[in-house]
């Protein structure tokens, strides 16, 4: 038993070695895709902020951090290109993440901030909302209001606003259509913008369709979180097909009362039967009713 352990080593050491390589032959060719770390980061002035990006199947790619809209990188790889004491590249290898830190952050530090990894002909990337505020200030509590056109008539747009206001910015949120997501279409042209503005920790999304159909009658949701969201009911009216009804009406009306009233002063003597008959019918005219005239005055 003593004379087989060393043996017994070397088959464990070729054991992993072969299933190293395995693992490598697996992962081979695959693109690098970001592993699931938050999005959004909300931290008060003075305290550090770390914006997390976790990158598989990074191989021999770089991964850069640069400030939206700003060209010039912070990190490239291990490299530092902002000489600022207060940015620094932390790699936690165990979770293949490349962590971008700010020490002391302050309120003009907030904005986007993007992880990108650089392919041969294109580029991945994924976006960090960094919100830093003020903590002498009171705390915005979380609302959330949704205004726009309720009652449309067909063929006209309709544009619904949605005002998020909180501390802990969302990225983005969600615009539904009775329980069905909404995105941007431009066949149909529905159209969804968003803007932040960080000092007033606003965020705005609008949601516009060009050209309203009876079948965007409905409930429309406008979504930031689980807990923060609001609804408006819009109604698209088809003004035409009333129109048409209303003057077909209309005018069916007015030829029943006019005949009516003819066919009476007609038919009637000059006597006061014959005034009270006219003054019936004159009143019938006005009001406009459709009920024949003669009913109330034949004469025996």
């Amino acid at each position: 038993m003593t004379e087989g352990h060393p043996w017994m080593h070397i088959i464990w050491i070729w054991i992993l070695v072969l299933a190293t390589f395995i693992s490598s032959v697996a992962s081979y060719g695959q693109l690098p895709t970001f592993t699931n770390t938050p999005v959004n980061v909300t931290i008060t002035q003075g305290s550090e902020a770390i914006m997390r990006c976790g990158v598989e199947n990074l191989g021999t790619k770089t991964v850069s951090w640069r400030k939206l809209p700003y060209n010039v990188p912070i990190t490239v790889g291990k490299e530092q290109f902002l000489e600022l004491d207060r940015f620094k590249l932390v790699q936690v290898v165990s979770r293949c993440e490349w962590n971008l830190h700010i020490k002391n952050a302050h309120t003009f530090d907030s904005g986007t901030y993007e992880c990108q990894v650089s392919l041969k002909s294109a580029f991945i990337r994924r976006n960090v909302t960094l919100v830093v505020y003020d903590s002498s200030k009171d705390p915005v509590k979380p609302s959330i209001h949704i205004s726009g056109t309720q009652f449309v008539e067909k063929g006209s747009p309709i544009l619904l606003t949605c005002n998020v206001t909180s501390d802990d910015m969302p990225q983005s949120v969600d615009w539904f259509f009775e329980g069905r997501v909404v995105q941007t279409s431009y066949e149909r042209n529905v159209y969804i913008h968003q803007q932040v503005s960080l000092s007033e920790r606003l965020l705005t999304s609008t949601l516009s369709i060009g050209h309203a159909q009876i079948a965007d009658t409905g409930k429309y949701v406008c979504r930031a979180s689980k807990d923060l969201a609001t609804r408006i009911n819009v109604d698209v009216l088809n003004a035409e097909t009333y129109n048409e009804k209303r003057d077909t009406q209309e005018e069916r009306a007015s030829s029943m009362t006019s005949s009516s009233g003819v066919f009476c002063i007609r038919t009637l003597s000059g006597s006061l039967l014959h005034n009270m008959c006219l003054y019936v019918c004159l009143t019938i005219m006005f009001i406009r009713v459709s009920m024949p005239c003669i009913a109330t005055c034949t004469l025996e």
